[in-house]
């Protein structure tokens, strides 16, 4: 992390590479927010994915493991000539893990991104999938046991 000449921290936390296409996580002291950047012409091309607040210190996490709150999904795509929503796109997930989760895995049905969660509880995931697709969510506790998140926006898991 560096250091801005506000004093504030700010840097590259992740990086998150897909074929031609890369997606950088940064943090500061107040915000983490992806950003895709894509192949172009004459030089790449950046867009913002999605900006999402870094908890309070005191933020309270003792809820339910199966419940990310705060949880945010967003996708980004470049819309075909016709104007329609692509076919794929990026999605970004963000939320706040309970006390106890150690690691997260976010599935879409063409990719998946997976890890740890750090001790704000935050989790930051970056992936590609079908336009408008759901995803499926777990976590992963200290003990070792996983757990699906439950959320209206997200895929339920799936029958044994």
């Amino acid at each position: 992390m560096h250091r801005t000449t506000a004093g504030d921290r700010f840097g590259p936390v992740r990086l998150i590479e897909r074929d031609s296409e890369v997606a950088v996580v940064f943090a500061a002291d107040t915000t983490r927010w992806a950003v895709l950047v894509q192949p172009g012409d004459d030089s790449p091309k950046a867009s913002l994915i999605l900006g999402v607040p870094n908890p309070r210190a005191n933020f309270g996490r003792s809820f339910r493991a199966s419940h990310l709150k705060r949880l945010t999904v967003h996708q980004s795509g470049d819309p075909s000539v016709a104007k329609e929503p692509p076919e794929f796109g990026w999605m970004a997930l963000t939320g706040i893990a309970a006390e106890g989760v150690s690691q997260f895995e976010v599935r879409s049905s063409l990719d998946t991104d997976t890890g740890g969660v750090g001790a704000d509880g935050v989790v930051f995931a970056v992936l590609r999938a079908r336009w408008r697709e759901k995803l499926h969510v777990t976590v992963t506790l200290a003990s070792g046991e996983t757990v699906p998140i439950h959320h209206p926006s997200l895929r339920p898991e799936r029958p044994s």
